[in-house]
């Protein structure tokens, strides 16, 4: 009997897809056209055959288990097994050994970092929604603790001043939005945030907005923290008169005005 399908999954997920020796991916990516290769192979520690390298010295059941195989890539299986004298049982084992507990504090490690994840609760956006009015855009700065931003390439020196200028009044709000308690004060901020709105549409610029649910995980938070993050674009109505959108699109391309277009990859600002 062979390695089952179980057993190389455990192996390979022990050993965290990499070659034990030289540590490397065991896995090149694919192209248009083909698919990935894989050049990662299951090398026994103890021979699975009377005359292989290693032989002997373990019960049969225990020859195809994961704990008597090795993940290496195909040139170091070969000199492992070319060199046996070199590569003995114990060496391997050691090696083995090594890696996986390697393996496994990088992966406590990456667990104890900092990171944004999606919010599992929260359908995450694909499109921006059309911003005409400060008051749901200041909602939206209000339920945020974030802020990302897009922006068009090839802006005249006036364009881009005035939108660069928006995106840090809407850094400014989201870091006072909590101590704005006021009926006033929260429509004083709605008012300057319609204006920018007017002065953008005057200039045939879109503002396009909603609010990704992310959640902050790692460090030494007992659980994940909820970590709105509010992105805001500003794009051309009209690609055509000579400003050419910085970014790929991440969905299908925004094609006439209407509640909702789609984003453009993103610069971030954090609070």
């Amino acid at each position: 009997m062979g390695v089952s399908e179980k057993t190389r999954k455990i192996l390979w997920v022990h050993a965290g897809g990499l070659c034990a020796i030289c540590k490397e991916q065991v896995i090149t990516p694919g192209t248009e056209s083909d698919d990935p290769s894989v050049f990662g192979e299951e090398a026994h520690i103890f021979a699975r055959s009377e005359g292989g390298p290693r032989a002997g010295g373990i019960a049969e059941d225990l020859i195809n288990h994961h704990t008597n195989l090795i993940l290496l890539c195909s040139k170091d299986h070969k000199r492992v097994d070319d060199h046996p004298n070199h590569f003995t049982v114990e060496r391997l084992r050691q090696i083995k050994s090594e890696h996986e507990t390697w393996v496994r504090s990088m992966m406590d490690a990456d667990e104890g970092r900092l990171r944004l994840v999606h919010d599992p609760l929260f359908p995450q956006p694909k499109v921006l929604k059309l911003i005409t009015r400060g008051n749901p855009l200041w909602n939206m700065v209000k339920e945020s603790v974030t802020f990302e931003y897009g922006m068009p390439d090839h802006l005249s020196d006036d364009d881009e001043d005035l939108i660069i200028e928006f995106m840090d009044l809407m850094r400014d709000y989201l870091d006072i939005a909590g101590d704005l308690v006021s009926v006033r004060e929260n429509r004083d901020a709605e008012k300057t945030l319609q204006q920018y709105i007017g002065r953008l549409a005057e200039r045939d610029f879109l503002v396009g907005a909603y609010v990704r649910h992310m959640l902050l995980k790692g460090g030494s938070a007992e659980g994940p923290t909820p970590w709105p993050m509010l992105r805001v674009e500003v794009q051309a109505r009209n690609v055509g008169r000579g400003h050419r959108r910085k970014w790929h699109s991440l969905s299908p391309p925004y094609r006439g005005l209407s509640e909702e277009f789609a984003p453009r990859k993103h610069s971030e600002l954090r609070r």
